[in-house]
């Protein structure tokens, strides 16, 4: 029979944590240059993470004209609780681009309010947007296109008959 030792080497204890350590470091500092050369190479946005170029607003006259011709139906608010274990609102509905042009974005302001008619939350989101989606061609005229918009960390006294739609934006061809 064949019998063999196998003798290894006992590093100290000390010196694998002070490597361990040492690479630890490195890596936090490789780590902290790519997150700070990341952050300065982000476009800066204006308080939106979302940038629609040309939208238009209620101070153009354009803007008051179609804003008249888009037409919300079938809104809908129900309660959720995501992952977080946070209420969300979700508002859901159907638009009807009501004009004889294409819809190409659509900016909603979603006023949320309490049992008391106190404002409870808003959030301004994009209901039609190019570029995303299912929905990325522009809404054509006559046209109707299912929304939803979520809203997170909704109080307890949040009223779900009380929901109003605002347009702030829009841009059509």
């Amino acid at each position: 029979m064949f019998e063999s030792k196998v003798e290894s080497k006992k590093t100290s204890r000390s010196t694998t944590q002070l490597i361990i350590l040492g690479v630890l470091i490195i890596l936090l500092g490789v780590s902290a240059f790519f997150y700070i050369r990341y952050q300065r190479a982000q476009p800066k946005t204006s308080g939106s993470a979302v940038y629609v170029p040309d939208l238009l607003r209620p101070e153009n006259t354009n803007f008051e004209y179609y804003k008249t011709k888009i037409h919300f139906e079938d809104v809908k608010a129900g309660l959720g609780i995501n992952y977080n274990n946070t209420r969300v609102a979700m508002i859901s509905g159907t638009i009807l681009n009501d004009g004889d042009r294409k819809l190409e974005a659509l900016e909603l302001r979603v006023t949320l309010y309490d049992m008391w008619g106190k404002v409870s939350k808003e959030r301004t989101a994009f209901a039609v947007r190019p570029g995303t989606g299912l929905g990325a061609k522009p809404m054509a005229p006559l046209e109707r296109r299912s929304f939803t918009i979520s809203i997170e960390g909704i109080e307890y006294y949040w009223n779900p008959n009380e929901v109003v739609l605002e347009i702030t934006g829009l841009k059509y061809q």
